[in-house]
């Protein structure tokens, strides 16, 4: 039985890991107006230190690639968890904005990155046959935050002030410390990289300075797995999760601020993303029953989700009532969990046991470009026309452009078969 001791508790630290990643999102969030006067300085910068944060943990997610295989994954899980409580810690103690750079994108963004990546290879290690429930569960952590952690901070804020807002935000982060202690796993074995120049050390140190190079840069290429850029599957899952990404993110910086335009209260408006918690709480498992008893494909389900996820982004600039809002609000927050789901289900399928690492890392690595997209692209168009609407209509096509690589290897499989 997959849903064993140890099963639950690899699923219970994927639980907190997005638990912990969207009170850190929603805590700056709430945080920023009152850090921005603090400190005197422009809205702007704060938002590009949390922004920085999240590039950072993308990056810094392929990190896990060499780290994986000198150490254990326990050993990586725990002391990642320790520096981004860490780095946590210091922003309480900070006197400048610059203090608040480097402990966020220093300390916290990477250890969330390789938090990120060995998060998912441990669960799909041990969850051979249930996977998609068992990530769809834990991805349930970012839907709680959404939901409890914007009126918590708040009220800690109300309370205690930024400081002691942003100290009880480090406790509760202390919580992936002890979902890291309680996992149990064993450290995957590989076959050894047979090395020439291993036996015959006396041969390299008589060699120059251009092979001495050459032969380092092709160590770094193997240990990093950059041959994995080489491949269409790869490009394939990347590109999936790229339209996801950017329409999600692109959602959560703007959509409040569409809804305001629209005419919307404050309050209601706040309501409103409230259907997109819960929608996303229930999209990581709606699949899971037909791709886990290989019902239904996992590229079929992908495509049905991102063609979703697009109509709710197109319909949007005609919807202005409240039950239409909530309702695509919905349908966002749903169809964009499932597809981030389904995106890690894929990359388990393509890619051997012991490529996972390589595979979740670059495939993280490059979601730093949809991040920086969906924080431009919506403001760019807003400034140019004065409305939001076009902007929801072109972030709403990149989920669909996106499938074009799954599509294209989809019919290659189906000529090679004819």
């Amino acid at each position: 039985m997959e849903f064993d001791t140890a099963g639950c508790f690899l699923v219970l630290m994927w639980f907190t890991f997005t638990l912990m990643w969207g009170c850190v999102a929603k805590g700056l969030g709430v945080l920023l107006p009152t850090l921005t006067d603090q400190f005197t300085t422009h809205t702007w910068v704060i938002g590009i230190i949390a922004s920085a944060m999240g590039v950072m943990s993308d990056v810094a997610g392929v990190l896990s690639v060499p780290l994986e295989r000198r150490f254990s994954c326990r050993l990586l899980l725990i002391f990642s968890s320790v520096v981004f409580s860490t780095g946590l810690l210091l922003v309480p103690l900070s006197t400048s904005t610059i203090h608040i750079a480097l402990a966020l994108t220093v300390l916290v963004g990477p250890s969330l990155g390789v938090l990120a990546v060995l998060n998912k290879v441990l669960l799909t290690r041990h969850f051979q046959k249930r996977y998609t429930l068992a990530n769809g569960i834990g991805r349930t952590g970012l839907a709680v935050a959404l939901l409890a952690f914007a009126p918590m901070t708040q009220l800690f804020l109300d309370t205690y002030g930024w400081r002691g807002a942003a100290l009880l935000i480090a406790g509760i982060s202390m919580h992936q410390i002890a979902s890291a202690a309680v996992v149990r796993v064993t450290k995957a074995q590989y076959e050894p990289l047979t090395d020439s120049s291993d036996n015959h050390q006396d041969d390299i140190d008589k060699e120059g300075c251009c092979s001495r190079c050459k032969t380092s840069i092709l160590h770094l290429v193997k240990a990093v797995d950059l041959g994995i850029h080489l491949e269409f599957e790869f490009w394939t899952v990347s590109t999936c999760r790229f339209g996801a990404t950017c329409a999600f993110e692109s959602w959560m910086l703007y959509y409040i601020p569409h809804l305001l335009v629209k005419g919307f209260s404050p309050n209601v408006a706040a309501v409103l993303c409230s259907a997109a918690a819960v929608g996303y709480s229930i999209g990581g498992i709606i699949w899971a029953p037909f791709i886990d008893r290989d019902i239904l494909k996992c590229s079929t389900a992908i495509i049905v989700s991102s063609l979703a996820l697009s109509l709710s982004f197109f319909v949007d600039p005609w919807v202005n009532d409240i039950p239409g809002n909530v309702f695509i609000t919905f349908v966002c927050g749903l169809f964009a969990s499932a597809l981030y789901t389904l995106v890690d289900v894929m990359t388990r399928d393509v890619f051997k046991q012991d490529r996972l690492v390589s595979a979740y890392g670059w495939v993280r690595f490059w979601l730093f470009i949809p991040r920086l997209l969906a924080g431009f692209v919506p403001g760019w168009i807003y400034e140019a026309r004065g409305s939001y609407d076009l902007a929801f209509i072109v972030i709403g096509l990149v989920p669909s452009l996106c499938l074009l690589p799954l599509i294209i290897g989809l019919l290659r499989n189906r000529k090679k078969g004819l």
